[in-house]
C-alpha cells in the first residue's frame, strides 16, 4: 500500500493535536450577533481564539510542536521568530513544558507583545524586518544551543496545531458552516481549518483575509503560484505582514480554491469597534480583519453560515483608542 501524503495525515494529525492543545489550551468559545446575522440574512459564527490565555490563536501550534520535545531530555530550549503572537504562543508553551524559549522579534514589534513574550520569561533577540533575516538568525541560535526551532507556520505539525481550532468550530456549531473567513499572514491557520473543514463538510467556501497592500495570498490564489506581497503602505495588522504565502502552507491552500479578500484599517477600526461595543472584547486589528473583510462585503456572504476567525487581542492602547476613534468619525466602506 502507498503510504499517505503529510497533506493526507493533515486531518488526522489535528484531530491528533487536541489532547495536546486542550491540556494547557481549552476550547475558546463561538460567540453570535444578531446585527452580523442580520448583515448577511445569515448566520455568523464569531470563533474567539483572541480570548486565549495568550490573547491568539498561535498557541495551539507551538503546544503541538512542543509537547513531544517533554519527553526528550536532551532538549530543553527552543527557538522563535516572530512578530509578536507567535513569540508568545511559544514562550507560554515553554513556561507550561518547563522549557527555556528565545525569542525573535523585530525591533519595530509592538510592546505590548514584546512585554507578553518577556513576562513569561523567554529571552528576546531584536532585529531589523528591513535588513536582517529572522530565520537565519534563529536557526544559528538553534546551531548554538542545540535548541529546536518552533517556526510559525511553515511546519505541519504547527498546521496541525493551528486546524484544532476548526475542528473545534465544526463540532460547537454542530457541522452548521458552509463558508470561513480566516485572517491570513503566513497560511498555517487557513491551511489547517480549511483541510479539517473541508474533510468534514466536503464543499465549503473558503476566503482568505489581509490587508491591503500586504495581500500575497490573493495574489498568489489568482496567479496559482507564489507570489510576494507589493507591501504598499502602512497598515494596522502587524501581525499580517508576510511577505509570500509559506512553501509548505501554500501548495496546501491552493488544493482548496480559496478566494482572497483584504480589507483597509478604516474597515478593521470598524470590526474592532462592534466587538468592543457588544463584547467589551479588545480585538487586535490582525484579529479583526476577518470581520472588516465580512462586513465591508455583506452581499457576499449573504444567506451563508459563516465562520468568521477572531484571531487575536494583543493591542497596544493607543492603537486601540485610534482604531476607536477612527470608526466613530468615518462611515462604515462598502464594497
Amino acid at each position: 500500500m502507498k503510504p499517505l501524503t503529510d497533506y493526507e495525515r493533515l486531518v488526522g494529525n489535528i484531530e491528533a493535536a487536541l489532547p495536546a492543545v486542550h491540556r494547557f489550551a481549552p476550547p475558546t468559545p463561538v460567540l453570535r450577533l444578531r446585527c452580523l446575522d442580520a448583515l448577511i440574512d445569515g448566520t455568523v459564527f464569531l470563533k474567539a481564539e483572541c480570548l486565549q490565555a495568550t490573547g491568539s490563536f498561535k498557541i495551539r501550534g507551538a503546544l503541538n510542536v512542543m509537547t513531544p520535545l517533554e519527553q526528550q531530555q536532551s532538549v530543553n530550549r527552543v527557538v522563535a521568530f516572530s512578530s509578536g503572537n507567535h513569540g508568545i504562543g511559544v514562550a507560554y508553551a515553554a513556561r507550561c513544558l518547563q522549557m527555556l524559549a528565545s525569542v525573535v522579534v523585530p525591533s519595530d514589534a509592538p510592546s505590548r507583545k514584546v512585554d507578553r513574550i518577556r513576562s513569561l520569561g523567554a529571552d528576546i533577540i531584536f532585529y531589523d524586518r528591513h535588513t536582517e533575516n529572522r530565520e537565519h538568525i534563529a536557526e544559528a541560535l538553534c546551531r548554538g544551543t542545540g535548541a529546536v526551532l518552533v517556526k510559525p507556520y511553515d511546519d505541519w505539525r504547527t498546521i496541525a496545531g493551528q486546524g484544532t481550532c476548526g475542528a473545534e468550530a465544526h463540532w460547537q456549531t454542530r457541522g452548521a458552516i458552509d463558508s470561513a473567513i480566516v485572517c491570513t499572514g503566513g497560511g498555517g491557520l487557513i491551511a489547517g481549518i480549511g483541510t479539517y473543514l473541508k474533510a468534514k463538510r466536503g464543499e465549503i467556501a473558503l476566503y482568505s483575509a489581509e490587508p491591503e497592500g500586504w495581500d500575497d495570498h490573493r495574489l498568489s490564489f489568482e496567479q496559482q503560484r507564489l507570489v510576494a506581497a507589493p507591501a504598499s503602505g502602512s497598515t494596522w495588522c502587524d501581525g499580517l505582514l508576510a511577505m509570500a504565502p509559506g512553501e509548505v502552507t501554500l501548495p496546501i491552500n491552493l488544493r482548496h480554491n480559496i478566494t482572497g479578500l483584504s480589507a483597509s484599517d478604516l474597515a478593521v477600526a470598524h470590526a474592532m469597534r462592534l466587538i468592543w461595543e457588544n463584547f467589551g472584547i479588545a480585538l487586535e486589528p490582525s484579529g479583526a480583519i476577518a470581520l472588516a473583510c465580512l462586513m465591508a462585503s455583506p452581499a457576499l456572504f449573504s444567506g451563508k453560515r459563516v465562520l468568521v476567525t477572531l484571531t487575536g487581542g494583543n493591542v497596544d492602547s493607543a492603537t486601540f483608542e485610534s482604531a476607536l476613534t477612527l470608526a466613530g468619525q468615518t462611515a462604515q466602506p462598502n464594497h
